[in-house]
């Protein structure tokens, strides 16, 4: 899982478009997530300033204090044995913690210490994409060959099926994709890669049937393709609420901090769904620049991997870009129907202090890898 640790290299200017763009993103999540909150704040509130307002700037604070944290240090180091297995058996740990604490909504995600509260699911993210880069890019070609593919599909096996047994089937089916993506980048054979995908898929359909929630939740996405006015009545409770809310905000939406669906109607409005309170709100031309500052994310995060002065560092920023953007056009297409219902954040917008602050990490990473670059025209 090694890689050494070359001398360290001439710093150049950050990628300025994925710095601002995260800022921006940061800010105006904070902003969004209250406002998706509000009644929910409005209920708890047992002061003049609610909690949660608090909370948010603070991880907000973290957040761009975080991102800074990881753009400094040289991605590399990262990368050495010593950290590397620290990260694995530290997030492992964190997993296992996790599923001996007591069920929240009948899932194992979350610890509780007194008031403070750690989802390790999502520093596990990270912690994949880091590891899962250094053993590829450690094992130099031979992820071309089953064995060059083991080790990284052990990672990803041991992080994501941790993950899974705490009954949180998206976040393992993002991390599987992540680490397909890297191996296929990294020039992994694709008889390999369908060999994975199917086998992906067989645990997948066997994972939806050994829980009736999830078997609901795909026959209810299947109804959600054939969509009708008339039958509306036989899609799910919470994606029937979510495609009211995107449909009823209109082009123009019914204003910042209008909505009526987050007003207890949309079970999860300010996390799993937040992008339809967004576009109940501000209306599908806010949607599109939504859509439109992740796809540019995802631009400058592929160029920042063209650039990248070696394999490891090409290969953290693909796995960061795909863990931003891909993870949030994933978001957007379960919120409108695309995609079956599975319990994904969008990308410094959702609810969640943790969800912000490694979203914050992933965009560190990218800058990381762009202060590091290589000269253009080499």
């Amino acid at each position: 899982m090694a890689v050494a640790v070359q001398e360290p290299s001439r710093l150049r200017w950050p990628d300025l478009t994925i710095m601002v763009l995260a800022i921006i993103l940061a800010v105006a999540g904070v902003v969004v997530s209250g406002s998706a909150r509000v009644f929910t704040e409005a209920v708890n509130a047992r002061g003049l300033l609610p909690g949660g307002i608090v909370r948010s700037f603070v991880h907000l604070g973290l957040g761009v204090l975080v991102m800074i944290l990881t753009m400094l240090p040289d991605y590399r180091r990262f990368a050495r044995g010593g950290l590397a297995w620290t990260m694995l058996i530290g997030i492992c740990f964190l997993l296992v913690l996790a599923l001996v604490c007591p069920a929240v909504g009948n899932t194992h995600r979350w610890i509780h210490i007194g008031r403070f509260s750690l989802q390790p699911s999502e520093p596990a993210k990270a912690v994949l994409v880091l590891l899962v880069a250094a053993t590829i890019a450690h094992a130099d070609r031979e992820i071309e060959t089953v064995r060059g593919l083991v080790r990284p599909l052990a990672v990803a096996g041991v992080i994501g099926g941790l993950v899974l047994v705490g009954k949180d089937l998206g976040t393992p089916v993002l991390m599987f994709l992540t680490t397909i993506i890297l191996c296929l980048a990294a020039g992994a054979r694709f008889k390999h890669i369908g060999t994975l995908l199917g086998a992906g898929l067989l645990g997948g359909i066997g994972a939806v049937i050994l829980e009736p929630y999830r078997v609901g939740r795909v026959m209810g996405f299947t109804k959600a393709l054939g969509f009708s006015p008339e039958g509306m009545s036989e899609i799910p409770y919470q994606l029937r609420q979510s495609l009211l809310a995107i449909g009823s905000g209109g082009v123009a939406g019914k204003g910042f901090g209008a909505s009526t669906q987050k007003a207890f109607f949309l079970p999860e409005a300010d996390n799993d769904f937040i992008f339809a309170v967004i576009a109940e709100e501000l209306g599908l031309f806010v949607a599109l620049a939504l859509i439109a500052a992740f796809l540019i994310l995802a631009w400058r995060g592929l160029k920042v991997a063209d650039d990248a002065q070696d394999e490891l560092g090409r290969l953290i920023a693909i796995g960061a870009t795909w863990m931003l953007s891909g993870q949030a056009l994933c978001h957007m297409g379960v919120v409108a129907g695309i995609l079956p219902t599975k319990g994904l954040t969008l990308p410094f917008f959702s609810t969640g202090g943790w969800s912000l602050i490694v979203s914050c990490a992933m965009a560190g990473l990218l800058l990381n890898v762009s202060l590091r670059r290589r000269p253009y025209g080499c």
